[in-house]
C-alpha cells in the first residue's frame, strides 16, 4: 500500500483553518489577501512538517502557469541534443522554470501527439523544438499559432517562427572549401533522413556550392542517403559499396555525427585505412569521441552552449510577452567554427 499523499484540506484540518486560506498561502497569495505573517508562517511550516507537493499540472491549471517548459528533440542519445538540453536546462532553471526532455525519434506522429499533450493540455508554458514535421500547417492551429514556441536547429521556411539556428550552410561550405583546398575533387557526402528538414538542406546546399565554386562538378553517386532508422547497416551497405568502385574518393563527408560514428565503425569491420588510403574525413557536428580516434576528423563544431542559452532566454521572453506584436519573430542564426585536426 502506497504512502498517502498530503492534500491542502490534510494541512487546513491540522492548523483548524480553511483549505482556501492555506491553498492563498501555498501560492504565494498571503499578503494579497491580508492573511498575517504568523499565519503564512504557520501554514508554511506545517506544509513542511506533512511533506506536502503541490501538483504542478493542477496549479497550472488554476493559475495559467506551470512554469515548466518542455523540449522535444529527434534523439536526446544524440550528444548534440543532450548537450543542449544540458544548457536550456541550466538556464531555466536559474529563472525559476523546470524543464521536461522526449525524444521524438523523427516522428512526425509521435510530435504531433507530444505537443498536443502537452501544450494543448495547459501543461507547460512553453516549447523549445527541434521539429521533423515537413510543414507548419500543423503549428497554424488556433491553439499553437500564439502559444510560445522556439524551434531550434530546424525551422519551417513555409511559417514565421522564432528560431535559434547554427549557420548549416556556411558551415558547410567552409568545410567542402576546406577539403579542396587540401586537393580533393572527389567528395563523397553522406546524409541523413529526414533529409527535408532545414539543416540537412542548406548543409546539402553549402556542400554543393563549395563544389561549384571551384569548378568540380556534383555527382548524383556521391550523395548518400541514410535512413535514420537503420543507420548502422545503411552506412556499411552504401558506403562499402562505393568503396569499392572503380574511382577513387578523396573525402568523406558526413553531415551528422551519428553517420560520422558510423562510418568509424564500418572502417574497422572492413579494414579500411583511410590515411593509408589518401582519404580525408570530415563531419558536420563535433562530439568529444573525435578527439581519440583514428583517422583524425575534420569537423564543425556548433555553438551548443550559445543555442541553448538563447533558446531558453527566447522561450522565457515569449512567455513574458503573450500577445506581442507577430511581426516581432526572433530568428537567431549562429556562427560555426572548423575544427582541423591534421
Amino acid at each position: 500500500m502506497g504512502i498517502k499523499k498530503t492534500l491542502l484540506e490534510d494541512i487546513a484540518k491540522e492548523l483548524n483553518v480553511s483549505k482556501t486560506l492555506v491553498s492563498m498561502v501555498i501560492n504565494g497569495k498571503g499578503d494579497a489577501y491580508g492573511i498575517s505573517k504568523k499565519t503564512q508562517e504557520k501554514v508554511l511550516a506545517k506544509a513542511g512538517e506533512m511533506e506536502y507537493t503541490p501538483n504542478v499540472f493542477a496549479r497550472a491549471l488554476r493559475t495559467g502557469k506551470s512554469h515548466l517548459i518542455a523540449l522535444l528533440v529527434a534523439d536526446i542519445s544524440n550528444p548534440f541534443y543532450s548537450n543542449i538540453a544540458k544548457y536550456v536546462e541550466k538556464e531555466l532553471a536559474s529563472k525559476g522554470y523546470n524543464l521536461m526532455i522526449c525524444s521524438t525519434d523523427e516522428n512526425v506522429e509521435r510530435e504531433e501527439k507530444l505537443i498536443s499533450l502537452f501544450a494543448e493540455q495547459h501543461m507547460i508554458d512553453g516549447l523549445i523544438i527541434a521539429t521533423t514535421n515537413t510543414s507548419g500547417e500543423y503549428f497554424k492551429k488556433e491553439r499553437l499559432r500564439n502559444f510560445p514556441i522556439v524551434f531550434i536547429d530546424r525551422y519551417l521556411p513555409d511559417i514565421e517562427s522564432n528560431y535559434v539556428v547554427a549557420n548549416n550552410y556556411q558551415g558547410s561550405l567552409e568545410i567542402t572549401e576546406l577539403l579542396i583546398q587540401k586537393g580533393c575533387k572527389n567528395i563523397l557526402a553522406l546524409n541523413i533522413t529526414p533529409s527535408h528538414i532545414s539543416s540537412l538542406t542548406e548543409r546539402v546546399k553549402g556542400y554543393k556550392d563549395a563544389l561549384k565554386k571551384h569548378d568540380i562538378s556534383f555527382k548524383d553517386e556521391n550523395l548518400l542517403e541514410i535512413s535514420f532508422d537503420n543507420i548502422q547497416n545503411d552506412v556499411k551497405e552504401k558506403l562499402t559499396k562505393r568503396l569499392k568502385q572503380g574511382q577513387k574518393i578523396d573525402a568523406i563527408y558526413t553531415l551528422n555525427n551519428h553517420i560520422a560514428t558510423a562510418c568509424l565503425n564500418v572502417f574497422n569491420e572492413i579494414g579500411f585505412d583511410a590515411k593509408k588510403e589518401g582519404v580525408y574525413f570530415a563531419s558536420f557536428d563535433n562530439i568529444s569521441l573525435f578527439d581519440f580516434v583514428k583517422p583524425n576528423i575534420i569537423s564543425v563544431s556548433q555553438p551548443l552552449e550559445q543555442i541553448g542559452i538563447e533558446a531558453a532566454n527566447l522561450a522565457l521572453h515569449l512567455i513574458d510577452s503573450k500577445g506581442m506584436d507577430a511581426s516581432t519573430f526572433k530568428k537567431i542564426v549562429l556562427p560555426t567554427s572548423i575544427i582541423s585536426r591534421d
